[in-house]
C-alpha cells in the first residue's frame, strides 16, 4: 500500500505485487458516477470496517492486518482475525531457523491463542499483541522476509495441543532455559499444576547465546544504582551481596548488606526488574551490556532470576543463566532440537509432557486481538473496504480514512479530493527504468483509487496480454513494473505493447490512457555461447603457446647462447 503523497511526488505500489510481473489496466471512458462519493461518515456506538476478501488494512502507516477492524465508542480496537492469519502475524522466532522449530512454534502459538479465547474476561477481545501475550504483528511479519514462517503455518494448518478432556493446553513457551525447564506452578503459583508443564532437563538449549551470561557493574555504580531504590539505598555502600537460595530456585532472595551492618533481603526477581530498569537509564551506553559471544547486546541488563552474584574490591558480578520465565518449550531448545534431527512433533512432545499435536473441530476459526486505545487513527485499505455502524454504511470506501473518537461514537473522514472529479494522466515510460527486461510506467491521479494494470499488443482494441490489480493507492504519482511476461509468465514476443495504468474510483468512474513500450527481441544466447567456447579455445591456445616458448624454445634460445660464447672465447 503506498502512503498518501503530495501531487507531484512519487510513490511505488504495494511491493507484494510489484515484484516479477506488471499489473492490470485497459483505457476506458470515464463511467457516470454510480452515486455521489461520500465525504465523511457519523457513526453512534461501534464501528466495523471490512477489507475485501484478502485485503488488509494499515493503522496510522505502521502496521496493517488482515480481517475486521472493530472500533468501540470507548477507542478500543480490535482486530477480528481468521485463526490461521493470526498465527502468520505472530513474531516470536527468527524465519531462517530450522522448518521443525517453526511447526512447533506455530502449534504452540495457535494453541495459546485458543487457550486465550477460551479465558477472556473482557468479551470485546480474546489476547493481547504484546510480550504480555504473545507478540502479534499483522501481515509485516511474513512481507519481512517471513516466507519461510508462513510455510511452518501453513504445514501445521489446525494443529494445536490438547489436554484430556478436549481443552487447550496452556502452551507457555519462551526463549532460553537456561539448561532446565520449570514446573509450572514454581514460576506461575495462581494457575497452579498443568500436566503437560513439567519441567524437565534442557541440553539442546547451549545453542542459545543467552544460555550463559555475566553482568557486572564497577562497585561506585552499583551503589549509584541501588541508591535509587526505597530499600536499597539504606544499605549503600554496599559492603556485600549474597544469593540465598538455589540459582534455580523462582523463590530466592539477594541480601545486600551495608558498611554499617544493615542487610536488606529483596527476591532475586525484584533485584533483576530493579537493575534492568535502573541500569539503562543511567548507563544507556552500557547496559544492557554484550552477551558472553561479544555478538549482541542482552535482551535486559539482568535476563533472568536465575544468577549468582558476588562482589570484589572492584567489581559486582551476576552470572546467571537462561531468558524468560522457563516454563514449557525453550524457543533455543527446539532450535537445538530441530538442527539434530528432530521433527516438531517429538519437539512439542518432550516440552509439553508428551503432548501431540492435534486438529479438533472445536478450534476457534477466528481470534479477537486488543490492538489498544485510540482517540484518533487512520486507516488505510490496500483494497475498498466497507464501513458500517449503526444506520451508517459505505460499501467501496478508498484510501486514508481518519476516525476521530466523539462522545459516544466516531467521526470518520474521507481523504482528501474523494468528492472531486476524477482525474488521472496517460499512463508514461519512466525515463532510465525501462530496459531488455522490463519495463516501467506511472500514473498521477488527483484522489484514491483502484489501479489496474493492462498490457496489450498493437493497441487497446486487443484481447490483454496481461492483467494485473495492484490495489488502493491514494493520490499522487505511482509506479508499476512490468517484466515482458503474459498471463502464464512466458515472455512475450517483440514488439509494441499498449501498457494502460488504470484508475477506478470509489463510484467507479475510470480514466487513464496507455503508454507504448517496445519489447526488444531476445539476445541470440547461442551467438553468445558459440562466441565464449571461440574465446575460450583462442585462450586455451594462447596458454599452449606460452608453455611450449618456455619448455621448448628458451632452453634452445639459452643453448645458442652459450655456444655463440664459447666460440667468441676460442
Amino acid at each position: 500500500m503506498a502512503e498518501r503523497r503530495p501531487s507531484g511526488a512519487r510513490s511505488r505500489v504495494a511491493r507484494a505485487v510489484l515484484v516479477g510481473t506488471v499489473m492490470s489496466a485497459v483505457a476506458a471512458p470515464a463511467s457516470p458516477a454510480a452515486s455521489e462519493p461520500v465525504t465523511d461518515v457519523e457513526v453512534d456506538g461501534t464501528v466495523r470496517v471490512q477489507p475485501a476478501e484478502e485485503g488488509a488494512i494499515n493503522v496510522d502507516g505502521e502496521r496493517a492486518y488482515r480481517g475486521q477492524l472493530t472500533l468501540y465508542p470507548d477507542g478500543l480496537l480490535v482486530n477480528d482475525v481468521p485463526m490461521e492469519s493470526y498465527v502468520e502475524g505472530i513474531a516470536e522466532m527468527p524465519a531462517r531457523w530450522p522448518l521443525e522449530a517453526l511447526k512447533a512454534q506455530a502449534v504452540a502459538a495457535r494453541t495459546y491463542a485458543w487457550w486465550h479465547a477460551t479465558r477472556a474476561e473482557d468479551r470485546r477481545s480474546d489476547i493481547c499483541p504484546t510480550t504480555a501475550c504473545q507478540v502479534y504483528r499483522g501481515i509485516g511479519v511474513v512481507e519481512d522476509s517471513g516466507e519461510r514462517w508462513a510455510e511452518a503455518v501453513a504445514a501445521t494448518r489446525g494443529q494445536v495441543l490438547q489436554r484430556d478432556d478436549g481443552a487447550p493446553v496452556l502452551a507457555r513457551y519462551h526463549s532460553t532455559s537456561g539448561g532446565r525447564t520449570f514446573d509450572n506452578q514454581e514460576v506461575f503459583p495462581s494457575s497452579g499444576e498443568h500436566a503437560a508443564l513439567i519441567g524437565i532437563d534442557d541440553p539442546y538449549d547451549a545453542v542459545s547465546p543467552y544460555h550463559r551470561w555475566t553482568v557486572t557493574f564497577d562497585r561506585e555504580l552499583f551503589d549509584e544504582l541501588l541508591a535509587r531504590g526505597d530499600q536499597l539505598a539504606a544499605v549503600v555502600p554496599v559492603a556485600d551481596v549474597e544469593r540465598i537460595g538455589d540459582v534455580d530456585d523462582p523463590d530466592a532472595t539477594i541480601a545486600v548488606t551495608g558498611d554499617a551492618g544493615d542487610t536488606v533481603e529483596v527476591g532475586a526477581g525484584d533485584l533483576r526488574d530493579f537493575l534492568s530498569t535502573v541500569a539503562p537509564a543511567v548507563r544507556p551506553a552500557d547496559y544492557p551490556s554484550r552477551a558472553d559471544d561479544g555478538l549482541r547486546r542482552l535482551p535486559t541488563t539482568v535476563p533472568t532470576a536465575r544468577y549468582w552474584i558476588g562482589l570484589d574490591d572492584d567489581e559486582v558480578v551476576l552470572e546467571g543463566r537462561g531468558f524468560g520465565h522457563g516454563v514449557g518449550m525453550g524457543q533455543y531448545g527446539a532450535r537445538g532440537r530441530a538442527e539434530d534431527g528432530a521433527r516438531y512433533t517429538e519437539i512439542l512432545e518432550a516440552y509439553y509432557g508428551g503432548t501431540e499435536p492435534t486438529t479438533p473441530e472445536g478450534l476457534p476459526s477466528s481470534i479477537r486481538v486488543d490492538l489498544g486505545t485510540y482517540a484518533q487513527l487512520r486507516l488505510t485499505g490496500d483494497t475498498p473496504v466497507t464501513i458500517e455502524g449503526d444506520g451508517v454504511s459505505v460499501e467501496r470506501a478508498l484510501g486514508t480514512w481518519t476516525a476521530t473518537r466523539t462522545d459516544g461514537g466516531w467521526r470518520l473522514a474521507a481523504p482528501d479530493g474523494t468528492g472531486a472529479p476524477l482525474e488521472a494522466s496517460d499512463t508514461r515510460a519512466v525515463d532510465g527504468l525501462t530496459g531488455d527486461d522490463t519495463a516501467a510506467v506511472e500514473v498521477e491521479v488527483n484522489k484514491p483509487v483502484e489501479l489496474t494494470l493492462d498490457v496489450r499488443a498493437d493497441g487497446t482494441d486487443q484481447e490483454p496480454v496481461l492483467t494485473r490489480a495492484l490495489g488502493v493507492v491514494d493520490a499522487g504519482i505511482h509506479t508499476a513494473t512490468w517484466s515482458f511476461s503474459d498471463e502464464a509468465g512466458d515472455r512475450v514476443p517483440a514488439g509494441e505493447y499498449a501498457v494502460t495504468l488504470r484508475a477506478e474510483d470509489a463510484v467507479g468512474d475510470v480514466a487513464g490512457g496507455p503508454a507504448s513500450v517496445t519489447v526488444p527481441a531476445p539476445g541470440d544466447d547461442a551467438a553468445t555461447d558459440r562466441a565464449t567456447d571461440d574465446d575460450r579455445r583462442d585462450t586455451t591456445s594462447t596458454i599452449a603457446l606460452l608453455v611450449l616458448a618456455a619448455t621448448v624454445l628458451l632452453p634452445v634460445a639459452l643453448i645458442v647462447a652459450w655456444l655463440s660464447a664459447r666460440k667468441a672465447r676460442t
